[in-house]
């Protein structure tokens, strides 16, 4: 019998340069099965990179919304085009003070930044940049949740951020009247970069943490994998797993019930 298409998540510290879909290329040729990241890093950006295997691809929809964690040094006074160092200066601006950067604390609109990964129109807004294509960025609600300054020597500040899914630390600097010298992700969610390992596939089960779990017996198990729903108590989703530590599905709990949302195996 064939043997089944290595699964799991792989803990991966991106280095300045390559792209997450290089990064995810990379895994995919090395485990011969598919892959893919549950949140992507802009290629000048370091650290953590979520990289699901096989059947863990079906679970980057319960990743994806994740805090995130950054460590990055900004350089106050100078706006540029990219909200980094490779982009053009653009405006001078006046140097935050101490105070103005803390206040920045909480929810906040900002405008995505020309060089990150999102799609505009389905390509890449850096890949439009670097050709020179002018587009009009949209503006993102995001919520600042602690932002400690690790370092202020006007005109450079290093700043600890914990940001809600989906905020560009570049956009953060520029409404500070600067650019990002560097950027680093420390952490997604529960995962730290200082637990990456290339090398190491972890369970299935283990790319859930987070997540309110349930313990099946075997007829439990056999029922959902047969798309039938579970008594159950709580709301969201719950991590269906058997005794011998197999993810079974996500269900999604709701009007005590637990329905399969994911069937994995």
């Amino acid at each position: 019998m064939e043997a089944r298409p290595t699964s799991g998540l792989v803990l991966v510290d991106k280095p300045a340069g390559p792209s997450s879909f290089a990064v995810v290329q990379e895994l995919r040729d090395r485990h011969r099965t598919k892959a893919g990241h549950a949140g992507t890093l802009d290629p000048l950006a370091t650290g953590l990179l979520l990289v699901l295997l096989g059947r863990g691809t079906r679970l980057a929809r319960y990743l994806v919304g994740l805090d995130k964690r950054y460590r990055t040094e900004i350089r106050l006074g100078l706006r540029t085009s990219t909200g980094d160092g490779e982009g053009e200066v653009v405006e001078e601006a006046p140097i935050a003070s101490e105070e103005q950067i803390e206040a920045l604390e909480g929810d906040v609109d900002l405008p995505v930044p020309q060089a990150s990964a999102v799609k505009i129109g389905g390509e890449r807004a850096y890949r439009l940049h670097r050709r020179g294509v002018a587009v009009e960025m949209p503006l993102r609600r995001s919520t600042i949740h602690g932002l400690r300054i690790r370092r202020y020597a006007p005109p450079l500040v290093e700043l600890d951020l914990h940001v809600s899914s989906g905020t560009y630390v570049r956009a953060v600097a520029d409404v500070l009247g600067g650019h990002c010298r560097w950027l680093r992700r420390t952490a997604v969610g529960p995962f730290r970069v200082a637990d990456a390992d290339v090398e190491r596939v972890l369970p299935l089960l283990v790319a859930l943490v987070h997540l309110p779990e349930r313990r099946l017996d075997d007829e439990e198990a056999r029922l959902v994998r047969t798309g039938r729903s579970l008594q159950g108590a709580g709301e969201g989703p719950v991590a269906l797993w058997t005794g011998d530590g197999e993810l079974v599905a996500v269900g999604r709990a709701a009007e005590g019930a637990i329905s399969p949302e994911t069937v994995i195996g």
